[in-house]
């Protein structure tokens, strides 16, 4: 009888080992293809970030020796662009474990100078205490340079993996050498250390932000386990799934936790939330969108249906926009007639079923609050007439928005047209200054898409 038993089951074992042996070589295979992606992006915005610095030192030498406005204009937008540019190379790193905030804080300074020289004031000339500056931050940026390069020719030279220094970053049990990790750390070290620099009188806000709610504002401090179950609240799921939650690295200004849930299929679903009252910053779910099956309208409204879900206030939609089979809308609340710009939303829509897939509210967190709103000095008819004469005006609002000092001022938001181009212009309601103008993006059958 055990012979015959066996018989029957050593062919069906065969199988089976056939089955599962396959199945752990395709799984092994989709794995070492999604980090191969991984290490290529990672590699990518790291090489991309060497060149960008090394062209932004190349650019403020070049500034230092020009002596006409006509040269400096361009020369400083080249110089914000870079800098901008190197910001999002490094965003694209797997840095957020470890401290780095000096370094970018550093890249942005560079931009926020640069652009006042080269964009706010383009006809005003350098003067010395400009020149000063320029001049700092050009033998800073050359450390910068320097430090990058050594860590590039670790990297190109000992074939060294990014994927390697980030399970480094993320394991806090081992402290074991990663020449990637010792570089950034070294770099940022000496940007710490740089001397303060002079940005000049006339950009004393440059290290000012719109101002935020107190961290204690928030709410009480979240444990882990209170983030995981807020996310699952929030993601509204049955519970099965796998949700992983990480503090922030140590010096993070605002401090947060990454979390990662798993439903056991093959997307997973990324957040960040602050340890203080357990607010979500930003989510994002990896999953493919196949086709287009929802229009672009019909998004927007489950959208702001969804945003009602979360507790989010009043909102109104003042952009929208469509990458492959998603669709992106911005909201910006609106308090007593007036739109909240600093306390924008955005919200990113799958168009193959209306499900939301994304979501960016890192401002609204941040600046969302009770507010004092201040009464417009001048009136609409007297706001207008500050307008250039081409522009028709269709729309009109009161606005909340950041200046160029990241200041909140109140002001009317015009939306208008010159010929077949729309724009959207800010005149301070207090003073009748132009606080910026914005060219809206036009789609294919010519119109521009606002809402």
């Amino acid at each position: 009888m055990y012979t015959r038993v066996a018989a029957v089951l050593t062919p069906i074992l065969a199988v089976a080992l056939v089955i599962t042996g396959f199945w752990g070589y395709r799984e092994h295979r989709q794995k070492q293809a999604v980090l191969l992606k991984a290490e290529n992006q990672y590699q990518r915005a790291f090489h991309d970030l060497t060149t960008h610095v090394d062209q932004l030192q190349d650019e403020l030498g070049k500034a230092m020796a020009i002596n006409s406005v006509r040269q400096q204009t361009p020369c400083m937008t080249n110089i914000w662009r870079l800098a901008f540019a190197a910001q999002s190379d490094v965003g694209q790193l797997p840095l957020t474990l470890m401290p780095f905030h000096k370094t970018q804080e550093f890249l942005n300074n560079i931009g926020q100078f640069s652009y006042r020289l080269g964009v706010k004031d383009p006809q005003k000339p350098l003067g010395a205490e400009d020149w000063a500056t320029l001049k700092n931050l050009y033998g800073q940026a050359a450390q910068v340079e320097t430090d990058l390069r050594q860590v590039q020719s670790n990297v190109l030279s000992h074939n060294l993996r990014w994927m390697d220094a980030e399970m480094a970053i993320s394991d806090t049990q081992k402290k074991g050498d990663n020449q990637i990790i010792d570089g950034f750390q070294k770099l940022e070290k000496q940007v710490t250390e740089f001397p303060e620099v002079s940005f000049g009188p006339t950009n004393r806000t440059l290290e000012s932000r719109i101002q935020e709610q107190p961290m204690q504002a928030l709410g009480p401090e979240a444990s882990p386990q209170q983030v995981a179950a807020k996310v699952k609240q929030f993601l509204g799921v049955a519970g099965k799934e796998t949700v992983k939650v990480q503090e922030n690295g140590k010096g993070n200004p605002t401090p947060s936790y990454s979390v990662t849930v798993q439903d056991g299929q093959a997307s997973h679903m990324f957040l960040d939330v602050t340890k203080q009252g357990g607010h979500v910053l930003w989510y994002m779910n990896d999953r493919a969108v196949n086709g287009e099956k929802v229009d672009l309208s019909t998004g927007a409204a489950g959208a702001a249906s969804w945003l009602r879900a979360h507790g989010y206030p009043v909102m109104e939609m003042i952009q929208a926009d469509q990458t492959d089979n998603v669709g992106v809308y911005e909201f910006i609340p609106v308090e007593r007639g007036v739109r909240l710009y600093p306390d924008k939303v955005t919200v990113k829509v799958a168009l193959d079923n209306g499900e939301v897939i994304g979501l960016s509210a890192k401002d609204y967190v941040y600046h969302h609050r009770p507010r004092n709103l201040p009464v417009p000095t001048l009136s609409l008819a007297q706001a207008q007439q500050r307008l250039s004469p081409h522009v028709t005006v269709h729309e009109h609002h009161l606005a909340l928005i950041p200046n160029d000092e990241k200041q909140e001022v109140l002001a009317y938001e015009f939306l208008g047209t010159i010929d077949r181009d729309t724009y959207r212009i800010y005149i301070n309601a207090q003073n009748g200054d132009e606080e910026g103008v914005e060219k809206m993006r036009r789609e294919p059958s010519g119109t521009a898409q606002s809402w």
